[in-house]
């Protein structure tokens, strides 16, 4: 029988959540489609720019989440 609850990383003495190493690479994701969202001109169809970079984040955190097994 596998343990499938998520357990802390260790970087020598430093314990490190998993959702924290979720998060960082949704916010790097986030970071990624927005730039290319303000190169190509997508942003002038969004009204408030800060509400879909907020949505993308907890997708891209719910997509990672669910496809990465830590």
């Amino acid at each position: 029988m596998t343990n499938s609850i998520p357990h802390e990383l260790i970087f020598g003495e430093i314990y490190i959540p998993p959702l924290l190493l979720v998060v960082a690479l949704a916010y790097l994701l986030t970071s990624i489609v927005s730039a290319i969202s303000v190169r190509f001109d997508f942003y002038k169809y969004i009204a408030v720019p800060a509400i879909a970079e907020l949505s993308l984040l907890i997708i891209f955190t719910g997509l990672i989440g669910r496809l990465i097994i830590i």
